[in-house]
């Protein structure tokens, strides 16, 4: 074995998470992918700490929220990664008002959350059936059994959902300005808080009513299959899908189809969480399409798009900026 081969036997997890999250270097990333190749333990380790890093649980009980409780139960793995901890803290506070009350003989008795990491995605099963696939950078709280009433679950992010049908118990996914109710469909919801707050819900099998949260400007829409609903200029406007292939993130994949680089940076600094500064006003007249692994990380991508688009582009790992030249 060479000496570059022992010096890497024993492999870094800060680095292996590293480049889960789409940070690693291309010297980091031939590193890590030469030690996976060294031998049949190492990819045994390798993808079984890619299933641990693709998603944890953050379970509490409502009588510890009323007493404003905010110990978590983290796996140990994660309790060691510091960035996480503090993004948990975060999104704790942004739930914090959405949660039920124990005054409310409806509410859900206990809560668990779903923290996916940048550049990854994850799929769970509900205690009704339901299964539902979570985007890169989504948060989602959902209640490990629902009450009499409603199927009621909060998203951050993006998910694809494949709800149980059940007549007497509507399924309902807030999010931050829309509810979607269900009682038994196939959709996507596009809805992350930050970035660029867009909303897209879209409706591949049953139907779904999309209505505002706010009686300030009270909107509602009934969708159908083949149709999806989006905001524009505050108002939801329905029209049809077009290509499923836009849903295949849910295996992975980020499938482009003409798609304006602009639009695309936006959409990549939500899913690996960076900020992208371009600087380079060509490349706005650039169009992408082709399809790539999201694991395979933003550097990737951007270098892949090199090969069609004349751009240089440089990231700051302690700011985390990529700038666009």
């Amino acid at each position: 074995m060479s000496i570059y081969l022992k010096r890497i036997e024993l492999m870094d997890k800060a680095l292996l998470h590293k480049y889960f999250r789409g940070y690693a270097s291309s010297e980091e990333e031939r590193t890590i992918m030469d030690w996976v190749d060294a031998s049949e333990e190492n990819k045994t380790e390798y993808l079984s700490e890619r299933k641990l890093w693709n998603a944890f649980l953050v379970h509490w009980n409502e009588s510890s929220m009323k007493s404003k409780s905010k110990s978590f139960v983290l796996t140990n793995t994660f309790l060691r990664i510091a960035s996480i901890a503090a993004m948990i803290a975060l999104v704790f506070a942004v739930f914090w008002k959405y949660l039920p009350s124990t005054s409310n003989r409806y509410a859900d008795s206990k809560l668990a959350m779903v923290i996916v990491p940048p550049g990854q995605h994850v799929q769970l099963v509900l205690e009704d059936g339901s299964k539902v696939w979570l985007n890169s950078n989504s948060v989602f709280v959902y209640p490990t059994t629902f009450n009499k009433r409603f199927r009621t679950v909060q998203l951050d992010g993006e998910g694809y959902f494949e709800v149980t049908h059940d007549n007497q118990k509507p399924f309902i996914v807030k999010t931050k300005k829309y509810n979607i109710r269900v009682w038994g469909t196939t959709f996507n919801v596009y809805a992350y808080k930050g970035g660029t707050d867009e909303f897209e819900t879209s409706l591949l099998e049953g139907s779904v009513d999309v209505s505002t949260r706010s009686d300030v400007r009270r909107q509602h829409i009934i969708l159908q299959p083949d149709e999806k609903v989006s905001e524009k200029n505050g108002y939801l406007q329905k029209q049809a899908i077009g290509s499923y292939d836009r849903f295949r993130w849910k295996d992975g994949l980020i499938c482009l189809d003409d798609v304006p680089f602009g639009d695309l940076m936006k959409k990549f600094a939500v899913y690996y969480n960076v900020q992208i500064n371009i600087r380079n006003s060509k490349v706005f007249a650039y169009r992408c399409t082709g399809k790539f692994r999201q694991s395979d990380g933003i550097e990737y991508a951007l270098r892949v798009i090199q090969k069609d688009l004349n751009f240089k582009f440089t990231r700051d790992e302690e700011k985390n900026v990529i700038t666009i030249k």
